[in-house]
């Protein structure tokens, strides 16, 4: 349960709207399983497999660690990033822009310089 949503005191109602969801999703499987995952809610984690070549791993970790990346998407690709590493160095040795820090606010600087670049072409007219 995300931290947000306990502080703001809804985690019982979060916790109630997920296993209704869960319950629907139990019906419509038998009948339409393909159909069933939309009523997953978006904030639900489950597992997922994925299948790469070398070449999409290294863009997966060295562009979803960068500092603008989503926390979760970050330890994801952090992780990746450590098991090729574990399993095959030599191949893992060429990824030099994976990013494992750590940081608050992690989208707040690309914003700064997006509404930077808004107020100089509002400037510019």
């Amino acid at each position: 349960m995300p931290p947000e949503i306990v502080e703001a005191g809804l985690e019982g109602r979060v916790r109630e709207a997920v296993s209704e969801a869960d319950a629907l999703y139990q019906r419509l499987s038998e009948e339409f399983p393909l159909e069933a995952q939309y009523v997953v809610p978006l904030g639900c984690r489950m597992r997922w497999y994925v299948k790469m070549n070398l070449r999409e791993v290294y863009h997966l970790c060295e562009l979803r660690s960068m500092r603008q990346g989503h926390p979760d998407y970050r330890k994801v690709a952090q992780e990746i990033h450590r098991l090729v590493q574990k399993a095959h160095p030599t191949l893992a040795a060429g990824m030099k822009f994976v990013d494992y820090g750590s940081y608050g606010l992690e989208r707040l600087e690309a914003e700064k310089k997006t509404d930077s670049k808004l107020e100089q072409l509002k400037k510019g007219r």
